[in-house]
């Protein structure tokens, strides 16, 4: 099943994401090597950890709508009659306590 919440979600960390990454290269001329670095290193992580609490979401979502799923199924299945099986139990117990023996 395609989560259209999740991929809105994760496109919008990619779009947060490059754009800041944009601003870092437009620095470039004038910050030296090493912040940029430093920089990129630091936006990577928080990109990571986004994606890590979109896919903790994602969970969350999913396990709820497949309880909420197999709820409704639950309740649009007709309910069994026993009737035919507590019959048979009651003859069952009725031979066993009589211990009715077939005739040969």
């Amino acid at each position: 099943m395609i989560n259209f919440n999740k991929n809105k979600l994760i496109n919008e960390t990619l779009d947060k994401y490059y754009e800041t990454f944009s601003h870092m290269l437009d620095t470039s001329d004038y910050v030296p090597e090493r912040f940029n670095n430093k920089i990129g290193k630091y936006i990577f992580k928080n990109m990571k950890k986004a994606f890590r609490v979109i896919d903790r979401e994602d969970r969350k979502y999913q396990r709820e709508f497949k309880r909420k799923y197999k709820e409704r199924e639950r309740l649009k299945k007709p309910k069994k009659d026993n009737f035919f099986k507590k019959l048979f139990t009651k003859i069952k117990r009725f031979v066993d306590k009589f211990k009715i023996k077939k005739s040969k």
